[in-house]
């Protein structure tokens, strides 16, 4: 026997999946995320799952072959400024101040329309880097990577001193240029390890290779930040882990979608890798049923996600903006508002209000006994008959409805309802389904797309009880909840392949020129290939799939675009970048907006260098007979908004439905820590990869 493991540590609870390499069996465990130091909910969560195969945490760890980790360690750095570490930035003389000014941007980077609106209550977010840190160097380096004003040596010893007298412990270097020369950031590197050796250096020519100085600085400067944290926790969770039996590397999913050893990550990559884990494998289930578009929508305990699959494949943002600082770090696009399971409903000036504030994991939503006393969804989902209560997560956790109760009562139903706790409970269910809802189209239709011509997925520990609400709110009418839907991003993550991407900027003169096009592609595909080569890696098993950043001149924003299959780069490759570039921005803006007398510019290229998991998504046989009904469980009363009251419902056990089960609406199939909703009026079946597949009864064009 051996065994792959996936850990995903989400804000409430810490998700494992682990599947059998012999049999293809998998199992999910699910562990409260322990805050106060992380390592101690994984290895429960590692310890229940090991449980299911009749093993010891020891035994099962010594038999893996895989064992790979989304930490929310970064994240939390990120979220709640706590600690990350004292950084010094060192600048070129003249650009100090970048980090601070952030593009006359900082106070709106990243906030909604609504949030815009009051200017006056906007603020920069919390300074990594203070003024009085910022050293500034003498040197320079111009576009073509000349260097015009050398750096000396005993300038860069002084103001690195100055740093470290004044407690810094981590260095941030971004040096104008560095990307196209990256010898100035090196020397400044090897002064800093000469004078302190146990510091963190972060170059902005290794973590950000390419144009843009404040995204640049930014990208580093958070790198800076995070990287010590990130590393202690890593290091003790290794030693950890080797005590307890674990005899292969820790591999680290990133937010690009892929994992790579410690040594090989940036830190910086693994800042709100979690979801990334759901759309990887969304896409590699999508690719197995053969469906080119896929919604996947992640509602976790604290908020909801939304990421797509179009032609088999996920998009990459070409920027992403974490806490109001914009950075260049690889991050497949997922979009998100602050409502999930823990979403905490309010009452705002005689309005009902859900989220984005979450009870997280602790105190956590009321109806867990843990001390939280505000309205969640997770109450008003209890309330109202859609989570068992003495069967959640196993029985671990009793759902106190007293409490739940108590809470929408005060906080909802007396101020909003009359007192009516029932209608203030399907009242939040229909706040927090519709911004669910408004969340999906936005994400589709802002991308050129049409969300009823798309299968939803959901997962997520809240996804499954919400899914059929918010598909009808965005207009979607087939969905697809997974088997091990509770865990669905653990189990992205124990599939994922190996990954490593190399991006360079390309120059206005570069980008019309075919053979130094062709040439930059090869140079950062050697580069990509040497990363994976490090880790063992043949190059034979390796693929290389090469895009472009575009857009035309004049225009702020970049689209980017794919050159895939294993081609060779010829004498057309402008006209095929140009020509791709065409038909993505008539998809996003339509064939009106097409500039079509102007030739857009090529501002980055990159390669993304995968080496596949050689895990398969397990495929089953449909059984000869007929399908036939699932036989329920028991029966309880469940509050259902489609008829406007209780119903009698059928409740099936989700480790006893089997391929080829069908089932009716009204009914609730329970997952592990879960329910999967199934409304009056729809009708669902499993099919042979054990996904539950809905289909509504909403008026909309069919799926195409």
């Amino acid at each position: 026997m051996s065994f792959v493991i996936g850990v995903d540590i989400g804000g409430t609870f810490t998700d494992v999946s682990v599947i059998d390499r012999s049999t293809q069996r998998e199992v999910i465990a699910k562990s409260p995320t322990t805050p106060y130091d992380l390592m101690e909910g994984l290895l429960d969560g590692v310890t229940r799952a090991a449980q299911q195969f009749g093993l010891s945490l020891s035994e099962l760890l010594g038999k893996a072959e895989r064992f790979s980790h989304a930490t929310t360690q970064t994240t939390n750095v990120m979220f709640t400024w706590q600690q990350g570490a004292v950084v010094g930035l060192l600048a070129t003389r003249g650009f100090g101040d970048e980090i601070l000014i952030m593009r006359a941007r900082g106070r709106v980077a990243g906030l909604g329309l609504a949030e815009r609106r009051h200017l006056r209550a906007t603020d920069k977010p919390p300074q990594i880097v203070t003024r009085d840190r910022i050293v500034e160097l003498a040197e320079r380096v111009d576009r073509s990577g000349r260097i015009i004003e050398p750096l000396r040596r005993e300038e860069v010893e002084a103001g690195v001193r100055r740093l470290l007298a004044d407690g810094v412990t981590s260095f941030a270097v971004t040096l104008l240029w560095s990307h196209q020369c990256p010898s100035h950031e090196q020397l400044v590197r090897e002064v800093i390890l000469d004078l302190a050796p146990e510091a963190h250096v972060s170059l902005s020519s290794e973590i950000s290779p390419v144009t843009g100085e404040y995204e640049r600085t930014a990208t580093t400067v958070v790198n800076a930040f995070v990287a010590p944290t990130l590393e202690r926790y890593l290091k003790r969770l290794n030693e950890r882990l080797i005590r307890e039996g674990l005899r292969v590397p820790i591999l680290i999913f990133q937010a690009g979608g892929g994992v790579s050893d410690i040594p090989s990550i940036q830190p910086v990559s693994t800042i709100e890798s979690g979801p990334a884990g759901g759309l990887v494998a969304v896409q590699k289930l999508a690719s197995a049923m053969k469906q080119e578009r896929v919604i996947a929508t992640d509602v976790g305990g604290t908020t909801f996600k939304v990421g797509l699959i179009v032609d088999g494949r996920w998009s990459m943002a070409s920027e992403t903006i974490i806490n109001q600082y914009t950075l260049l770090s690889p991050m497949i696009d997922v979009v998100s508002i602050g409502a999930g399971g823990g979403s905490i409903a309010w009452e705002d000036d005689g309005r009902l209000r859900v989220g984005p504030e979450s009870a997280g994991a602790s105190p956590g939503p009321a109806c867990y006994g843990w001390g939280g006393t505000r309205p969640t969804v997770t109450d008003a989902d209890a309330m109202l008959g859609y989570l068992d209560p003495a069967r959640f997560l196993e029985g671990r956790i009793q759902l106190r409805l007293d409490q739940a109760e108590a809470a929408v009562k005060e906080y909802i139903a007396d101020p909003l309802f009359g007192g009516d706790v029932v209608a203030a409970a399907a009242g939040i269910r229909q706040v927090v389904d519709s911004q669910m809802g408004d969340l999906i189209r936005k994400a589709t239709l802002e991308r050129g797309y049409d969300p009823r011509k798309f299968v939803l997925a959901a997962y997520g520990g809240a996804g499954p009880v919400h899914a059929a609400s918010y598909a009808k709110a965005a207009g979607v009418s087939r969905l697809v909840v997974p088997l091990s839907a509770t865990a669905f991003s653990a189990y992205g993550v124990v599939i994922a392949d190996t990954v490593r991407t190399v991006q360079r900027s390309i120059s206005r003169e570069a980008g019309r020129d075919n053979e130094v096009l062709a040439g930059s592609y090869d140079d950062v595909s050697r580069q990509a290939i040497a990363a994976l080569n490090a880790q063992g890696i043949d190059t034979d098993s390796i693929t290389v799939i090469r895009w472009a950043d575009m857009r035309y001149e004049r225009q702020l924003h970049d689209v980017r675009v794919h050159l895939y299959g294993d081609r060779t780069l010829n004498g057309t490759l402008v006209d095929d970048l140009t020509h791709a570039f065409t038909e993505r921005y008539e998809v996003l803006f339509g064939k009106t907006a097409r500039l079509k007398d102007v030739v857009p510019r090529i501002l980055r290229i990159g390669v993304d260098a995968a080496a596949s998991s050689g895990i398969a998504v397990r495929q089953e046989t449909l059984p000869p007979a007929l399908p036939q009904l699932a036989q329920p469980a028991h029966r309880r009363n469940v509050y259902w908004p489609e008829t406007g009251g209780w119903i009698n419902t059928a409740i099936y056990a989700g480790n006893e439905v089997s391929i080829g089960h069908d089932f009716v609406g009204p009914a609730i199939v329970e997952q592990l820590g879960t329910s999967v909703a199934i409304p009056p009026g729809a009708a669902a079946h499993v099919d042979q990869w054990r996904n539950l597949i809905i289909a509504l009864d909403h008026a909309g064009e069919p799926n195409e």
